[in-house]
This record gives C-alpha cells, structure tokens and sequence, in this order.
C-alpha cells in the first residue's frame, strides 16, 4: 500500500501540470501594459502547423532577429474615447489606397469585455486632410477572440469599415475571419514554457476603392488570405508566440514569427520609443508589398541617407546611398527579386537609424 501513494501524488502532478487551460478576458492586454517581443529568423525544422490535445510544442531554439516593444494606452481622442479601452501603435498596418502625401502614425483600438476582444476601429494621419488624426471606425467589429476561449471552439465574424477622404475619393473593407481553438498542451520558447491553448485564425480581407467621394461601390482589391497561428496562455496578455503566413499559390508562406522576450540590446528594436530626436524615420507603402514600395523619409535637417533592406538572417540584401537628400520625400524601390516573408527596412545617417517591418508576398 505505502507504494501507492507515491505513485498517486506523481500521476496527480502529471495531470494538472498538463491540463487544459482556458482563456478569458483576464488574459489580454489593459491600457498601461507594456509587453517585448522578438521576431524570429524562422520557426526552423519545427513544423508549427503541427497540433493535438496535451500537445508539446518545442520552439526553444527560435533565433530572434528584432525586437518590438509593444505598448497599449489608453485613448484621449474622440471618438476612441468612447469605442475603446486601448489603442496601439501598428508599426505594419495594412496599405491605404490614398492619392499624394502617405499617411503615417498608424493607431489599432481595441474594446475587451467578458465575452469578446475585438478591435473596433484604427486612426491615422494625413496632413491634406488636417493636421489631426482621421478615425476609421468599424461597423462591425473584428471579433479577435470570443471569451471562454477553450479546446475545440470555433466561431467567425465579418467586419468592415469605410472612410471618406473628402475632395480625394472613399475606401473601405470587407473581413471575414474564422477562429478554430485546435490544440492545447506545453509550449516551449527561448523564454520559458507555458500552459497554453493554441488558435489558428483564417482571415479573408477585400479592400474597396474609389475615387468619387459620392460612388462607394469603386473597385475591389482582395488581399492574401492570412493565417494566423496563435498560443495563448494565462496572464501574458498577447500570444506567447504567434505564426503568421499568407497564402499563395496555394502555399503557406511564413510572414512573420513572433514570441514574448526579454530585452536584447544587440538586436534591432522596432519601435518608436527607440528613435531619439536626430533619428532619420521612413514610412513604406504599399505593406505587404509585391514588386515596388514607395518609402517616406523625413529627418531633422539635410543629410546623406542610407537606405537598407535585411532579410530574417539579417544578410543586407538591398541598399541604396544618397547624398545630400533633402530634410523629407519620396523613394521608390524594386522589390520584386526578394521571396516571399519578412523583411525590415533600415533607413541611418550620420546621426542614427530607424527600423520598421515590411512584408513581400
């Protein structure tokens, strides 16, 4: 009898080391939390699409190549004031189809209540309009995830937005995402290892266009279906590692890994909490982008600029030098030779630099 007992406590540890967990609104983000990540070079010989029930996922050996410091505050501007509980800065948001001046300082806004988190709406700035931050509010919210977040549910919505830019013509779009909660199990980073329930998101994006401001039905674009690959656990507040891909030509095609670290001084860090006052920065348009992207450069006073494109093992694999490049304008790139993933472009001069994703499909 006294064997037993040992073997009891051991199976009874066994078990709630690897129970299922479940996910709610105490598990997202708040305005004030400040959470780093790293972008990975790769997920390796992992094949991340791979899941079960009381699965192991072992992802220790992720190489990160750049780092993000992604913080949520709370909004003052109208009307986020009243839709949101927390906006953040998208450093890669999605092309707007807009004529001249690009449109920079991009805002994503998020509501969280016991049943849902979802974004609710994006902001942005464009000076021929004035200089104040022009809201897109969504008429149906994107519904990120819905709350109790547990092993086998799945659940979609369709979200959609329109804006008019007035004098310049009206955009819109079309999303319909579908959440499937498809595995739970140990998930292991460069980090540590967690409990964790694992969503694959399928999102579907059609973007309108027109340039009368009083015909709203334009011209479609449909975008690259995206899937995300998500592992959430308790407390951490954004996926302690997420997958991204696109599809094309019937293949998925990693955009981007990206999991919960540490600060690491030696990397690149993707924010603008890094940029000090002399920084140069540039904006790139159209992201994702196929075979040309138009960059945005501003910098305080002239100087020479250099301009660089890295791939994920961080080899340089597009430069261009300029001299005497004026304190702002425009810069066209071929990208059409680089494969399909995740870039980071890299604008210096003599007084620093700045760093921002891109992505090529």
């Amino acid at each position: 009898m006294k064997n037993w007992l040992p073997l009891a406590i051991t199976v009874l540890l066994s078990s709630s080391l690897s129970a299922q967990i479940t996910i709610t609104d105490a598990d997202m983000p708040d305005a004030g939390d400040s959470i780093r990540v790293s972008y990975a070079l790769s997920t390796g010989s992992v094949d991340y699409t791979l899941t079960d029930t009381n699965y192991v996922w072992d992802f220790s050996t992720l190489v990160p190549s750049a780092q993000e410091r992604v913080e949520y505050i709370t909004p003052t501007a109208f009307p986020f004031n009243f839709l949101s509980d927390m906006g953040v800065t998208n450093y890669t948001p999605d092309s707007l189809p807009v004529i001249g001046v690009l449109p920079t300082n991009f805002s994503d806004y998020y509501r969280s209540s016991s049943s849902s988190f979802r974004q609710v709406g994006s902001s942005f700035d464009y000076p021929p309009i004035g200089s104040f931050s022009l809201p897109i509010i969504y008429g149906s919210p994107d519904y990120v995830y819905r709350f109790p977040l547990n092993y086998g549910d799945i659940d979609s919505c369709d979200a959609a937005y329109s804006l008019t830019l007035p004098g310049i013509g009206y955009i819109g779009q079309d999303r319909h995402r579908v959440n499937v909660v498809d595995g739970w199990g140990m998930l292991i980073t460069p980090l540590d290892t967690y409990q964790v329930v694992r969503v694959r998101s399928v999102v579907n994006a059609v973007d309108t266009v027109s340039f009368d401001t009083t015909n709203q039905t334009g011209f479609t674009i449909p975008r690259p279906t995206e899937v995300q690959y998500k592992w959430l656990a308790n407390g951490m507040k954004l996926p302690v590692l997420e997958v991204d891909c696109q599809i094309l030509f019937n293949a998925e095609v990693v955009t981007a890994v990206i999991y919960q670290d540490t600060l690491r001084d030696s990397l690149f860090q993707v924010a603008v909490e890094e940029i000090v006052p002399l920084t140069p920065t540039a904006t790139v348009y159209p992201n994702p982008a196929q075979d040309q992207i138009l960059v945005q450069y501003s910098q305080p006073g002239n100087d020479n600029l250099t301009f660089s494109i890295f791939d994920l093992d961080g080899k340089l694999v597009l430069s261009e030098s300029s001299n005497n490049r004026n304190s702002s304008g425009f810069q066209q790139f071929d990208v059409s030779g680089l494969a399909p993933g995740l870039y980071f472009f890299e604008v210096a001069s003599s007084t620093g630099k700045s760093v921002s994703k891109i992505v090529i499909y």
